[in-house]
């Protein structure tokens, strides 16, 4: 049996210890402590009930009885061994010694009592089977056939040398109790090594049982996907640590809930799908689910099991493929189609300045001509941004504190007509990373200039409030914030704003948000944004440490 307290453990399989020999350190079972405790107990109650019961009836019934001092004595006398061999249990490395005392000190209990009261005529001598049987819950085999060898030679010498009729004695008495004690010592050692055996066997299952208990846990733990059950009511039985973290609820918060409450969309048939899910942190995720039943062994449906992840990068990562799939296509076919334009437009340009310049022109005329030439030029402008913009970025990496490059774009842009009616914010703090400055400044200002007309568009008596803060990542790299308290942006043009020419401004081009993307994404980063329509907008850039740079090939030198 295994102990129960750090330190014991049972003795090895095939080893032995004699009478009185002391338990070792991590020898002693916990079991045979308790055993000791209850034997000590049942020891009192049976000398209470018995032996007092005797002594009050003598009493009672005023009949003479010469043993009955010795019987006081002999109740006391257990009680103050009892209270001793109680203390001396503290001492566990002594156990093995405290079963002895206790063996030999039930033999000699019986051999008081029968002496008392009467030797062989004693009603009591069914005592040292008790005794026999104490010695085999005790030590097994070993105590039983201990206790029985001492209980009959303290039985032949009782009645031998005590009785004065112990001579008289017919042989078939000591016959008779002799074999009733081997029997008993027989029996009880039986028993005792099933007893044994059994709980060695249950120890054994209960062991595999523990491991495999375990190796599950492990298993289900440390699976990366979430891991719900719902029983057949309807409640959460049960939530992994991996669920835990995308969801940010606790397993002892949930577990008896309605899982309703908590997974609405989880609920129904067997099924694949993906959905929307906030968590407790606030965060939008987008999780892909299965729901299967729960069946038990013999059959029957026990709940459901969830296993849901999250996909919320691998689907934006998605999104940005698909997006650079078609701005790549795009730009192929723009970018021929913009140096075919650029040219006649050219020359449409040059042939109308120079038949202004030749021409006596009235004033509407001139008019008309200058428009067509401003004109020209802007359309000439817009095809050269986004000629840039198809082409691939070249960075110019170096150290930089992306703090103080926002800085800078900060106060240059806090002089420009579009700050004069909004309120800046600004909580900076040092963030070293490898990057193109000139490009970041162009990416700090697209969004400032952008925030600062959702915050005009939105009017008010009082100007409105852009919250920029930049400070270093965990990990390394840089974060910035750019929020606004503009007019903010509906649900349904989230997905497109980073779209090349998609725009819901009249006068704007559509190439604003997805240059800075494409600059962003060209230095390793990550770009988010988040907005409430009538509440504001805000963006997210994430900048690693390294900019973006290449792995150096494996072997290459530094």
């Amino acid at each position: 049996m295994s102990a129960d307290r750090p330190g014991l453990s049972p003795a090895p399989a095939g080893t032995s210890r004699g009478p009185g020999a002391p338990v070792r350190a991590g020898e002693a079972p916990q079991s045979l402590f308790k055993k000791l405790v209850w034997l000590t107990l049942f020891r009192l109650a049976m000398v209470t009930v018995l032996l007092g019961a005797t002594a009050a009836y003598t009493w009672r019934e005023q009949k003479e009885f010469g043993g009955a001092a010795w019987l006081y004595g002999l109740v006391l006398a257990t009680y103050l061994v009892s209270l001793v061999f109680a203390v001396l249990l503290r001492w566990r490395r002594w156990l093995g010694i405290v079963a002895d005392a206790q063996i030999a000190l039930d033999v000699a209990i019986a051999a008081g009592v029968v002496a008392v009261t009467g030797y062989t005529e004693s009603v009591f001598v069914f005592m040292f089977l008790l005794a026999i049987v104490n010695g085999g819950i005790l030590l097994y085999r070993r105590g039983a056939i201990a206790a029985a060898c001492v209980a009959f030679a303290g039985y032949l010498a009782l009645v031998l040398l005590l009785d004065p009729h112990g001579r008289s004695v017919p042989p078939l008495t000591f016959f008779v109790h002799g074999s009733a004690f081997a029997i008993t010592a027989a029996l009880a050692s039986y028993l005792a090594e099933q007893l044994r055996s059994t709980g060695e066997r249950l120890q054994a299952r209960e062991s595999d049982l523990a491991a495999i208990t375990a190796l599950h846990e492990a298993i289900v733990q440390s699976v990366e996907a979430g891991l719900l059950t719902v029983d057949g009511a309807g409640r959460v039985s049960f939530l992994n640590r991996a669920g835990e973290q995308i969801t940010g609820l606790g397993l002892r918060e949930v577990c008896g809930q309605p899982a309703q409450r908590w997974f609405p969309a989880f609920q129904g048939a067997t099924r694949r799908d993906e959905t929307d899910f906030t968590n407790v942190r606030g965060e939008k995720l987008r999780l892909g689910y299965d729901t299967f039943p729960l069946v038990a062994p013999l059959g029957g449906q026990l709940g459901w099991v969830v296993i849901f992840q999250d996909l919320t990068r691998l689907r934006a990562m998605e999104a940005a493929m698909q997006r650079s799939a078609r701005l790549a296509e795009l730009g192929r076919v723009a970018a021929g189609l913009a140096h075919e334009l650029r040219n006649p437009l050219a020359s449409m340009s040059g042939s109308i300045e120079l038949l202004a310049s030749n021409l006596t022109l009235s004033a509407e005329d001139r008019r008309l001509m200058e428009i067509v030439v401003r004109e020209a030029s802007r359309l000439n402008g817009l095809m050269t941004r986004f000629l840039d913009f198809t082409r691939p970025i070249p960075l110019q990496r170096g150290p930089a504190d992306l703090s103080a490059v926002l800085a800078e774009t900060i106060e240059v842009f806090s002089h420009s007509p579009s700050a004069a009616q909004v309120k800046l914010e600004c909580f900076l703090e040092a963030a070293q990373v490898e990057c193109d400055g000139d490009q970041m400044r162009q990416v700090f200002w697209n969004l400032l200039v952008n925030a600062a007309q959702a915050v005009s568009a939105k009017g008010g008596s009082e100007p409105g409030c852009i919250e920029v803060r930049c400070g270093p990542t965990p990990g390394g790299g840089a974060t910035i914030k750019i929020a606004d308290e503009g007019i903010g942006i509906a649900s349904a043009d989230l997905a497109e704003i980073f779209t090349p020419f998609f725009t819901t401004k009249e006068e704007g081009t559509g190439l604003g948000l997805a240059i800075v993307e494409r600059i962003i994404d060209a230095h390793g980063g990550v770009i988010s944004v988040d907005s409430v329509p009538g509440q504001g907008t805000t963006f997210v850039l994430m900048v690693p440490a390294d900019g973006g740079r290449p792995a150096p090939a494996p072997g290459a030198a530094e």
